[in-house]
C-alpha cells in the first residue's frame, strides 16, 4: 500500500472505525477490487455498505491535501523564478 492510500485508510478508519474498514476491505477483495486502494475500489464498497458519509469525509480531506500540495509547488516555482531572474 502506498503512502497516500495509507493516509486515506487512516482517515476512513477514524471516521467509520478500523473494524468496519477492515470488513470493507475484505468485501472489496471478494468482489475482485483492490483492497489496498481507496478510490474506485474500497470507496465503492463503503458507499454501498455504510453510505456516503465516510466516502465524502475521505474525499474532502484528499481534495484539501492536493490543493495544499499544488499551492506549495506553486510557491516553490515562484521562488525559483525570482532567484533565476536575479
Amino acid at each position: 500500500m502506498d503512502a497516500l492510500n495509507k493516509g486515506l485508510f487512516a482517515f476512513a478508519s477514524y471516521n467509520a472505525g478500523p473494524a468496519r474498514i477492515r470488513q470493507l476491505r475484505e468485501k472489496a477483495a471478494a468482489r475482485g477490487l483492490d483492497p489496498n486502494k481507496w478510490f474506485n475500489n474500497v470507496e465503492i464498497v463503503a458507499a454501498e455498505s455504510i453510505g456516503r458519509e465516510t466516502v465524502q469525509y475521505v474525499s474532502n480531506i484528499c481534495k484539501y491535501y492536493l490543493a495544499y500540495q499544488m499551492a506549495v509547488e506553486h510557491m516553490k516555482e515562484c521562488t525559483e523564478a525570482k532567484e533565476a531572474a536575479q
